[in-house]
């Protein structure tokens, strides 16, 4: 559970990583200074960087808020420019040769790095994030493909390194990556993948040394559907010439692991409390769930024998919740199902969860074992099965790993049918989801509504991350709210154009009223997971700043009012009614107009969304699903503006067949940036009585006459 009360006892939000994110040149300030001297890349400053001065300043009442940013404001962006000018290297050129010199030991001549864990989880904890500590690059998006020459005869051995990533993080990356890193902008036009890099670099070094080449990887890290697609690749590439001879292989020691110590004290892996989800929330139980997976899935693949290893599922179809991972309510855990009526969970759940838990997991017959021993299991189950002359079944995240262990190789891929069935909510799910929308639209409302009163009335200075942890303060005193769905982003002026930015604890900027704030945040309750993103203005706008913002609202109206017939059309599909507005200007954005969301899950969940990628295409959109709708526009150097509502699918009365959104959010729109002229009357009156709901729900909240009843009476006004 999220608290404002640290371990230590010390009082201060520490849910948001205190970590400076997406500056060149961080603040000169006392707490935060960066010496002549200093070799860090800004990535790699914002991992090492944990002291929080607002934390101290909450410890310590009588420091004033305004003589800090006083003297913060005081620092010309001259002087902090000069103070690292003379700085030549940087700290992942050490790291890049470490690796390089470990690569020669094991026969690589390209070793990749990608984001993910063992559970091919977005958000991973400390121990996880492998690919930051190697880059300097802090995005939750990203790989990492480093490459030595075979030629070379220099003593400190040589290469190129890349990052690929999307673009939601192209902005962030060129903020934080080195010197030493190229960036690869996946989607980008003329653009390869970061897959058909890798082998295409292998090949060239394959020619150039008449030698085999290794594309190494840690196989715990990467899919075996992914691994065949890159051994696709290396076939076709040799096809190409008979000179090329490029092989992957499994690293079985990962090579991040044995150079992190010698820069930094390694994380450990922390399995923390777990505990049981009341029906209250998810709707079902557990037992319904696996009779509900036997019914409709065991008997379609002729198979019972079932190997979760994706965190997110584990944990819906058990009712079980943890804290491993920061942001998400999970645990570390894999979980064989060999038959409905016979589970084992993986997990180094300590003694005292193991006696909470024993009642609720013997009515499922579920036993607990060790973490690691999963590996032993997975061949003993498979090897079982083959003698019985049946199959195992394997998701589309098991780990080339996980199939390294099935001697026999008696195992069939499928898309896994929890993830499909997870993302279709019940009645209960969605109740809980419009509930928790509406306690987190309070907390948004008193906290923009307190964010202007600051700016505008007392002229303060107020830094994007004490807004932050002001609107986590806020969240914190709600019913059920158990922390952040993610790390906040506050974001004002160019910074709202970074679409992944987050502020720094120490040397963020000091919110500019006279310019665009971004504010795009979530919280998790026991009820529900939200995300909502609001862009908002507190003094006078550009004509250029109101047009984008209102052709962004325009598409996020359209969306929002569309039916479609059900289970026919994809979010790959609707997307582009979100983007119609900003194409007919020439515009456009580089991410997805929409994702699931779990109840009390992650933020992010990949079997429903809209958008242009892959998944999106993959499955129809159905009754139940809860998606966000974020259409949004950046002008890198200047501002940037997304508006996004959490939206679910149900069936329109009186015509069957037929699918609406149900927006559920509950924040007004900035009319200060709304261009009416640009609106038609339906979408004139869809606002209109969005906004008088919001108004209906929360004015009887607030103190008649008081700063939050008056902004949120001029805010939900008819326009």
């Amino acid at each position: 559970m999220f608290s404002l009360i640290s371990q230590n006892g010390i009082a201060g939000a520490t849910t948001i990583r205190d970590a400076a994110q997406g500056h060149r040149t961080p603040s000169t300030s006392a707490a935060g200074a960066r010496c002549n001297n200093c070799t860090c890349s800004p990535g790699l400053l914002s991992r090492n960087r944990r002291s929080s001065m607002y934390l101290m300043r909450m410890i310590n009442p009588a420091s004033p808020r305004k003589l800090h940013l006083a003297r913060a404001l005081s620092e010309e962006p001259s002087s902090i420019e000069e103070s690292c000018a003379d700085v030549q290297e940087l700290n992942t050129s050490l790291r890049l040769e470490k690796i390089r010199e470990l690569m020669g030991e094991a026969n690589l001549g390209v070793y990749i790095i990608p984001s993910e864990d063992a559970h091919q989880s977005e958000y991973t904890s400390n121990v996880d994030q492998r690919r930051a500590f190697v880059s300097g690059f802090s995005g939750s998006a990203g790989v990492a493909i480093i490459t030595r020459e075979l030629s070379s005869m220099n003593d400190q051995p040589e290469g190129l390194a890349f990052l690929a990533t999307d673009g939601r993080y192209f902005t962030q990356a060129a903020n934080e990556l080195d010197f030493n890193w190229s960036l690869l902008k996946l989607g980008a036009p003329d653009t390869k993948s970061w897959e058909q890099c890798a082998v295409d670099h292998a090949a060239l070094l394959s020619l150039d040394s008449g030698k085999v080449v290794n594309i190494g990887i840690d196989p715990k890290l990467i899919p075996f559907k992914e691994v065949k697609y890159i051994d696709s690749l290396i076939a076709e590439k040799c096809k190409e010439n008979q000179n090329y001879n490029v092989k992957l292989v499994a690293v079985r020691d990962n090579l991040v692991d044995k150079i992190w110590p010698q820069f930094e004290k390694i994380p450990t892996r922390e399995f923390k409390k777990v505990y049981k989800l009341d029906e209250k929330y998810t709707g079902e139980t557990a037992k319904s769930k696996l009779d509900r997976l036997n019914a409709n899935y065991f008997k379609k693949y002729g198979s019972s024998t079932l190997i979760l290893n994706a965190l997110d599922e584990i944990a819906w179809l058990l009712n079980l919740r943890g804290s491993d991972i920061e942001y998400n309510p999970l645990f570390y855990s894999y979980l064989i199902i060999n038959g409905i009526d016979n589970l084992t969970l993986y997990s180094d759940i300590d003694t005292k969860c193991k006696e909470e838990l024993k009642d609720y997991l013997k009515e499922l017959n579920c036993e607990i074992k060790s973490y690691d021993e999963i590996w032993f299991d997975i061949r003993k189950t498979a090897t079982q099965l083959n003698n019985s002359g049946k199959k195992l079944l394997l998701t589309e995240e098991a780990t080339w790993k996980m199939v390294n262990c099935i001697i026999a190789k008696n195992f069939v891929e499928i898309e896994s049918p929890i993830k499909s069935m997870k993302e279709i909510k019940n009645e209960v799910e969605l109740k809980g989801q419009i509930q928790a929308q509406i306690e987190d639209g309070y907390a948004l409302v008193k906290y923009f509504s307190w964010l202007e009163k600051e700016l505008i009335q007392k002229s303060s200075f107020i830094s994007e991350y004490e807004a932050a942890m002001e609107l986590l303060k806020i969240r914190s005193e709600l019913k059920n709210f158990k922390g952040l769905s993610f790390e906040t982003i506050s974001s004002t002026g160019a910074n709202a154009a970074i679409i992944h930015y987050s502020p720094p604890s120490e040397g963020s900027s000091i919110i500019n009223p006279n310019k665009i704030y971004l504010c795009d945040s979530g919280s998790q309750f026991l009820n529900g997971t939200t995300d909502t993103t609001r862009t908002l203005h507190f003094s006078e706008p550009t004509k250029e700043e109101i047009d984008n913002y209102t052709l962004v609202l325009k598409g996020h109206i359209a969306l929002a009012k569309l039916v479609i017939p059900a289970d026919h059309v994809t979010g790959f599909q609707v997307d582009c009614i979100a983007r119609q507005f900003l194409w007919n200007k020439g515009l456009d954005y580089m991410h997805g107009t929409g994702h699931g969301v779990d109840s009390f899950g992650p933020v992010h969940s990949a079997g429903v969304g809209i958008g242009f990628r892959a998944y999106c295409n993959k499955n129809t959109l159905k009754e139940g699903h809860l998606v966000s709708n974020e259409p949004g526009y950046y002008k890198p150097g200047h501002y940037g503006i997304r508006i996004e509502n959490m939206v679910f699918l149900k069936e329109v009365e009186g015509k069957k067949g037929s699918l609406e959104f149900v927006t559920t959010t509950k924040v007004p729109y900035c009319r200060k940036l709304i261009d009416v002229n640009m609106l038609t009357v339906e979408e004139k009156d869809w606002i209109n009585n969005y906004h008088h709901s919001i108004w209906e729900l929360f004015e009887h909240r607030f103190q008649k006459k008081s700063w939050e009843w008056t902004w949120l009476r001029r805010e939900t006004a008819a326009i």
